[in-house]
């Protein structure tokens, strides 16, 4: 063979050879020895030579593989599922939990929203029984409204007069009612009209007494002749509807201050006012404010559960013989404080006083006719310092018989002056007694003004409630005893003084001056048919 044969052939066996180590080092890893072929006397030995002699096998050619048994990861891979499940089921179920409650909220919501078939066919007459006026309500055209008198009034004289084997109530008892000057005064610390079958009556008074074993048949009294008179008011205004009126089933809610159902709740209302027929409901006073509020759109109704639930309503409520401050959280009281003595009739009082003195003579503050002229007087001048600085007091042949030269009572009072003496008299004999029923904070001086009272009533309700002022979402402002100065700048002061300017600015809720006295009657009509309360539970659905 000639050099050149040999040099073709010795260059096409290089190039088969340098084919197959490349196509070698191209196999997988693991592939390119297999020492389970080799004896194992030369496994090791022919697997190092050939790393050794093969230039194209490195490092990144040995087989990688976990080091633990299989036994001992099964516990762990147990563990996580176990983990895993069950923190997915926890999760699972405190949304079912949360979307159920929402649910009930929701169609809670949706019912009182609706005017249903069954509210169509019910008349729901709203009594607030008031400490000296009752107000009565119904809705009219899904907005509840208030039921004026016969006489024309919005609100009646809830005082009981039993002459001659017959009970006057309305503004005839009004007539017959007056003030003692404050330090004649019985125990009952109001009125003394004569004695025995003479006296007019004030239930809220009445009820005051735990013992007071007539209380059913007192509150029946008021009760019922109102809520007839409301039916009676309710055909006559209903024109050509009347007719269909008739047919309708009679509902009556009625609202009591926290401290009524506190004591007479399970031997009074519970007994007589509570049953399957739910004809006849009960509903604390600041719950059924805080309704009217919504129906009238002057606070919002919350969105979910869970809102209602977690915020609070603070409600002040300032009534004629008592204000009672209360919070308020998902449909019930928590914490309620009532301060009796403290309101708008303190003003009638006080003016009586001012005028018995003026007279100089004090058989007049023993003769009721006298008494009777003088207070009559003495409202109309207490309600026009509402909006006016002073007021002039004319009390006509006041002194017949007395000075037959001048006969007549002229005198001027101011409503500085007015709310001083108020004032005075607080501090003289209404905040001991507070103080002394732990009406109070325990935490705060004694009151000395009124500011300083309602800061001390509230921080009270605060730590009833275990509460915090900033957790507080509205105050409200109600009662008609509002109406005055004192006690709304009052209000707003004592706020501003737990809470801060910012939070007063934003928090509180003063209604006109109209509607104050009228929306805890107006919330009470707007519950509907299909709806009952419970002072535990709060609003259910029957």
């Amino acid at each position: 063979m000639s050099n050149h044969g040999r040099f073709l052939l010795r260059a096409g066996f290089n190039a088969l050879l340098g084919a197959g180590r490349k196509q070698q080092a191209l196999l997988p890893v693991g592939a390119v020895v297999s020492p389970s072929s080799l004896p194992d006397s030369q496994r090791e030995d022919s697997y190092g030579q050939k790393r050794q002699r093969d230039p194209f096998l490195t490092s990144s050619s040995k087989r990688l593989f976990h080091s633990t048994a299989n036994r001992e990861i099964l516990p762990l891979v147990a563990a996580g599922a176990v983990v895993f499940i069950g923190r997915y089921s926890w999760k699972a179920l405190n949304r079912m939990d949360e979307d159920w409650e929402d649910y009930l909220w929701e169609l809670k919501q949706y019912e009182r929203a609706r005017v249903q078939a069954k509210a169509d066919a019910t008349i729901t007459i709203g009594v607030d029984l008031g400490t000296f006026y009752l107000k009565l309500s119904r809705v009219n055209k899904n907005k509840p409204q208030l039921i004026e008198t016969a006489q024309g009034d919005r609100y009646r004289f809830n005082g009981i007069l039993s002459q001659d084997d017959d009970v006057i109530m309305g503004k005839p008892a009004l007539e017959k009612f007056f003030y003692e000057k404050t330090d004649e005064k019985t125990d009952d610390g109001v009125e003394n009209n004569d004695s025995g079958s003479n006296k007019v009556v004030l239930p809220y008074m009445e009820l005051q007494n735990e013992s007071n074993d007539d209380a059913t048949a007192l509150v029946q009294k008021v009760f019922v002749p109102a809520v007839a008179e409301a039916m009676e008011r309710v055909m006559s205004d209903g024109g050509s509807d009347a007719s269909s009126d008739e047919k309708k089933n009679l509902r009556t809610v009625l609202t009591l201050p926290p401290l009524f159902y506190n004591k007479h709740g399970d031997g009074l209302f519970r007994k007589n006012y509570h049953d399957n027929s739910h004809q006849t409901i009960t509903v604390p006073e600041p719950v059924a404010a805080i309704w009217g509020a919504q129906a009238l759109n002057l606070i919002p109704t919350p969105e979910s559960k869970e809102e209602n639930s977690t915020s609070s309503t603070m409600v002040m409520d300032i009534g004629g013989l008592a204000s009672t401050i209360s919070l308020v959280r998902d449909d019930k009281v928590v914490a309620s404080v009532s301060l009796d003595g403290i309101g708008g009739e303190n003003f009638v009082q006080q003016l009586v006083d001012r005028i018995l003195v003026e007279t100089g003579d004090e058989t007049m503050g023993k003769e009721p006719m006298t008494l009777t002229m003088i207070q009559t007087n003495a409202r109309s001048s207490a309600l026009e310092l509402v909006n006016k600085t002073q007021s002039k007091i004319h009390i006509p042949f006041l002194y017949m018989g007395r000075r037959p030269d001048d006969p007549h009572l002229e005198t001027t009072i101011s409503r500085a002056v007015l709310e001083q003496a108020v004032q005075d008299g607080w501090s003289k004999s209404i905040i001991p007694k507070l103080v002394e029923e732990n009406m109070l904070s325990s935490s705060l001086p004694i009151p000395k003004d009124v500011t300083s009272l309602f800061t001390s009533a509230v921080t009270k309700v605060l730590e009833e409630s275990n509460e915090i002022p900033t957790n507080i979402e509205r105050i409200l402002l109600v009662g008609g005893g509002s109406r005055h100065k004192l006690f709304e700048e009052a209000c707003k002061e004592s706020i501003t003084a737990l809470m801060g300017p910012a939070n007063y600015q934003s928090k509180i809720v003063i209604p006109e001056t109209s509607l104050r006295a009228e929306l805890t009657a107006l919330g009470a009509a707007s519950l509907l048919p299909n709806f009952d309360y419970d002072y535990d539970k709060g609003l259910e659905n029957v």
